[in-house]
């Protein structure tokens, strides 16, 4: 043992002599990714032993990234959901390919692959430079990158309840940014926002909480609110939960979007009703009801603002509704396969002025120019880009895709199993809230928007499929618990289908 020992420190001595070495006349060269790649390490070595712990920071991590990257004026920062999400793929996947275990699939995966496949395929046809394409499919597959990183962990009922918890810290922390936002408006306004401007509605500063945008605190505050909502309707409430759901309303409506509020009252009626407890969903109409009456001027404008943001051309406000009408022209002209990835209605057309743009006089209309701060409405809304990047074939495959997502949400939203149900219930709250805010926001691609429902897909995967299949090694990779029953519509177990 001795002699074995003498033999074997003298090569580990020498191994990190020589590792030492090497990193150190890389790092003359590269530092800051000698830096990384020596941080990856320990971090993907954590990740691949405790992958469902991994995902829960990279989620933090992309929701938050943008904020960060605006704090920190780092365009390097403005990468991290990106960053977060193909480390999730690394972690989630590779473990996978490298045991001989299959693939995982999600619900709507074969339609969202195709849409994929569509953009590319257009892109590579119509000629648009790979720089471009690279960055518009990467636009556009993160959200479905995210779930099927997700989908390829066996998730339980019990780790859907710590994913709960850990999202109240969230909303808790929303709450609190939003409470520093209201007391010192215009400093906060300043430090986090992207607009340094403070907008009022009736002497009220529309906040931002921790997010750059008053639309993105609207839209995850509404999120955070309807899911609480859920958990109250499916697996019991307390005085905390409606204390928690009435904050998150509250900052959803001090947000001020118009689409936020109608899809928030919408969703919650609906769930209301599916509480099974005389008196609740009373108590919700009233509650909407006192709601519309105190806030019936801003919402008289809202609808106003609704009318002239889609109709009015005076200034150049409906220039949502030209890039849509304009979409359907640009889906003929590439038919059947559109102009491709980063070409027309997305932030890359938008980085790269897309020469589409140019050739139907953009350049001329007011919110739709290349011009610093005139180009507001250029991503302003999502389905122009679905359907002038990847044809009608492209939309097609979309709305299929959450058609799917949406037959297994209402087939979990009548399960019995109190978890499964409270998946469903706030999947297709979540489903609904989507559609409305996308007509006047990029929300299936723009981050952190985009984050909640894919994630949510991603557990589809373990949740009401058809056939089980055998989950990873290990146990943080999601081993049915104890007590939990065999059927994977219930249990969470793995399914290999969408």
């Amino acid at each position: 043992m001795g002699d074995a020992l003498t033999r074997t420190v003298p090569r580990t001595l020498a191994v990190c002599v020589l590792a030492v070495a090497g990193l150190t006349a890389a790092a003359a060269y590269e530092p800051v990714l000698v830096l990384l790649g020596v941080l990856a390490v320990p971090v993907f070595v954590w990740g691949v032993t405790h992958p469902k712990r991994f995902i829960a920071v990279a989620v933090l991590v992309a929701i938050f990234g943008k904020t960060a990257a605006q704090v920190t004026g780092s365009s390097a920062v403005d990468l991290l959901d990106e960053l977060a999400i193909a480390s999730s793929l690394v972690v989630c996947v590779g473990p996978r390919l490298l045991s001989g275990q299959p693939l995982r699939s999600f619900p709507g995966l074969p339609w969202w692959a195709l849409y994929g496949v569509l953009g590319v395929v257009s892109g590579l046809a119509a000629g648009v430079p790979l720089v471009v394409l690279g960055s518009g499919a990467a636009l556009a597959g993160k959200g479905m990158l995210l779930a099927f990183a997700v989908a390829q962990l066996q998730w339980t009922g019990d780790d859907v309840r710590r994913l709960a918890k850990g999202g109240v810290g969230v909303l808790l922390f929303i709450i609190f940014c939003c409470l520093v936002n209201l007391a010192i408006p215009q400093t906060w306004q300043s430090t986090v926002g992207n607009i340094d401007q403070l907008s009022f509605r009736s002497a009220i500063p529309s906040l931002i909480g921790p997010f750059v945008e008053p639309g993105t605190l609207g839209i995850m505050a509404a999120l955070g609110f309807l899911g609480v909502v859920a958990w109250n309707t499916t697996m019991g409430s307390t005085r905390f939960t409606w204390l928690l759901s009435a904050g998150m309303a509250l900052v959803a409506i001090l947000s001020f979007r118009r689409k936020t509020w109608l899809g928030m009252m919408g969703s919650f009626l609906w769930l209301t009703s599916r509480a099974g407890r005389s008196g609740v969903f009373a108590g919700a109409v009233t509650a909407v009801t006192g709601i519309v009456i105190l806030f019936w001027s801003t919402l008289l404008n809202a609808l106003q603002g609704i009318v002239a943001t889609y109709i009015d051309e005076s200034e150049g406000t409906a220039a949502r509704t030209l890039m849509t009408r304009d979409s359907f022209f640009v889906a003929q002209d590439y038919f059947p396969l559109g102009a491709g990835f980063g070409r027309f209605g997305s932030d890359t057309a938008s980085e790269f002025y897309s020469p589409l743009y140019l050739e139907r006089g953009y350049q001329n209309v007011w919110g739709l120019s290349e011009r610093t701060g005139n180009a507001m409405f250029l991503t302003d809304t999502m389905w122009p880009a679905v359907l002038g990047e990847t044809g009608f074939l492209g939309m097609l495959a979309f709305l299929i895709a959450l058609v799917a997502v949406f037959r297994r949400l209402r087939r979990l939203s009548r399960d019995a199993d109190p978890v499964a149900r409270f998946l469903g219930l706030t999947g297709i709250a979540w489903i609904f809230q989507y559609l409305l805010e996308s007509t006047g926001n990029p929300v299936f691609v723009s981050p952190p928007s985009y984050i909640p429902l894919f994630l949510l897909i991603g557990l589809l995967g373990s949740f009401g499929g058809r056939a089980p299949d055998s989950a990873p090694g290990s146990d943080d990779a999601g081993a049915p618990a104890a007590g939990e029953r065999g059927d994977g519509a219930r249990a969470g177990q793995p399914v290999a289908v969408g």
